[in-house]
């Protein structure tokens, strides 16, 4: 007999393992342990953090783009950084708030597929499908390893995941496999809140309805693109549940203080345009559509639809939602960059699965014929992402230094104030940024589909550091707001620095002679300016 609680150790497990697996900190050396996989996301996230630890980001502003309010939802990334502040280390602070987001998640997603087909062996699939996804990689794999005695050898020491794209050559894109909360860490929890919040609107009767508000404007600082879910599923249950009509009415009062910090603090600036199928190879037509929502969803793709035709009918309301949401994510583009559309698909998917799990449970239930086909199934819908976790576990891990270790960070730490602006040649990592200051330009792929003008500003960039005299730099660097200057041999490549400049006409406030990376202060050089 299937013993539920059985499961919610396996969850923690698994949260906290996921976690501190992919992000750990040495206290012994001072450095910081980051898997590869990870490694490009937490250059925005550490930032993001140590602005709210050791900067003075209030109202928040994005710490790779000073000079305007913030366009990211900040609230769980805060949150961690006001730990850290509290001498929790960050590494522990960060995990232990994406574990409990993580492990909610699949707890609701368990709990709510229970009770809402009142099967526990429901929940127990739709937790599965989850954290094994449905899509084909698998055939991406195989092609690449074709089966053989050494099949299971190769699959467990698996570092690369065989679907990637847009970033390979796979029609699987990579936003299905556990990588994805691992590096976006405030995900599992957005999507938490957001589950619950549908749970409560599904079994209105209990006087969680009045939450309802509360909870969906606090998804405005938490995660936009579940607030926009969070919207269609209320908007959906005010329409077709009578009975919540008034008691969601009367919650949404629970959602003017969110909505009153968000007009305060974040700047939106929506860019919602038509650019239908996602990120389908052009031309778009019928077949490709289907083709690429059959690689990346797998039986899936059937099995939504049939378990949604043979559920019961009070389950089926929750689905209508989760369709339209599928559909305006087919459409229309909600940022910059339509790879941010994923995120719709994703929670899509959390309940699409729940009715495939329905569908399983029903024809398991026929005879042994029915219990083969669902085993049959079952493998299908789990063995692509199988082979997906391991790439994760055997991840190599990336060191960089903190500000024990570093004292370039520990310059900018005792030495700046917590508001400054620092102009950074390089991206990554910055020891400005790790101090909690913000930089002038960070990377183009975070600023760019964040929102902000990233061209103009690296123009900018471009110019201040290509300035020939003394006199030309300090009227850009005041006219940019800038506070300290970095100059390093290791700038990017598209900046162009004449040396003679910073290094015989300006004093240098820092210099480590190590690695000749140096810091001048705008206020001690500009003066007679």
């Amino acid at each position: 007999m299937f013993k539920p609680l059985l499961v919610i150790p396996v969850i923690c497990f698994l949260s906290i393992y996921l976690m501190f697996h992919t992000l750990s900190y040495n206290s012994i050396s001072g450095e910081f342990q980051v898997s590869g996989k990870v490694w490009s996301d937490f250059g925005s996230h550490i930032p993001l953090i140590r602005s709210f630890t050791y900067g003075a980001n209030w109202p928040p502003r994005y710490p790779l783009f000073p000079g305007s309010a913030i366009k990211y939802h900040y609230l769980f990334y805060s949150v961690v950084g006001w730990t850290e502040r509290l001498k929790v280390p960050l590494d522990i602070s960060l995990n232990l708030y994406s574990s409990a987001g993580f492990a909610s998640l699949m707890i609701l997603i368990f709990v709510f597929s229970a009770k809402l087909f009142r099967n526990l062996y429901v929940g127990f699939l739709s937790l599965l499908f989850f954290i094994f996804n449905g899509s084909l990689s698998f055939l991406d794999f195989f092609s690449k390893h074709p089966l053989s005695s050494l099949t299971l050898k190769e699959i467990i020491h698996n570092s690369a995941f065989p679907a990637f794209a847009p970033w390979n050559q796979s029609l699987i894109t990579a936003f299905w496999n556990l990588n994805i909360y691992t590096n976006q860490r405030h995900l599992g929890l957005s999507f938490a809140v957001t589950l619950l919040l549908i749970f409560i609107l599904s079994f209105p009767k209990t006087k969680l309805i009045y939450l309802s508000g509360f909870i969906l404007g606090s998804l405005l600082l938490l995660n936009q693109a579940c607030f926009l879910i969070g919207s269609v599923f209320c908007l959906v249950y005010f329409i077709f549940s009578p009975e919540t009509r008034i008691k969601l009415l009367l919650s949404s009062v629970g959602a003017l203080p969110w909505v009153l910090i968000s007009l305060t603090t974040q700047s939106f600036s929506p860019e919602i345009f038509w650019q239908p199928g996602f990120l389908i190879t052009p031309p778009l037509t019928y077949i490709s559509f289907f083709k690429f929502w059959f690689y990346n969803f797998g039986i899936h793709l059937f099995l939504i639809p049939l378990g949604f035709l043979i559920a019961p009918p009070k389950t089926r309301l929750v689905f209508f939602p989760a369709s339209i949401i599928f559909i305006i994510a087919n459409l229309w583009r909600f940022s910059p960059d339509m790879i941010n559309n994923h995120k719709f698909f994703n929670f899509f998917l959390i309940i699409g699965t729940m009715f495939s799990a329905w569908f399983i449970t029903a024809i398991f239930r026929q005879n042994i014929l029915g219990k083969f086909a669902a085993f049959i199934l079952v493998i299908s819908l789990v063995l692509g992402g199988i082979i997906d976790i391991f790439p994760v576990i055997n991840d190599t891990k990336i060191l960089f230094s903190d500000s024990k270790t570093n004292p370039d960070i520990r310059y900018f730490l005792d030495n700046t104030p917590p508001k400054s602006v620092v102009l950074n040649s390089f991206w990554f990592y910055h020891p400005a940024s790790l101090a909690g200051r913000s930089i002038y330009n960070g990377y183009s792929y975070f600023t760019w589909s964040y929102g902000y003008d990233q061209v103009a500003r690296e123009r900018k960039t471009i110019q201040i550091y290509g300035s020939v005299n003394k006199a030309a730099l300090c009227r850009s660097l005041k006219t940019a707001h800038i506070d300290y200057v970095e100059y390093s041999p290791g700038h990017e490549s598209f900046i162009t620095i004449h040396p003679d400049l910073w290094l015989n006409e300006l004093i240098p406030d820092y210099s480590n002679n190590l690695t000749g990376f140096s810091v001048y202060s705008v206020q001690d050089n500009c003066t007679d300016i």
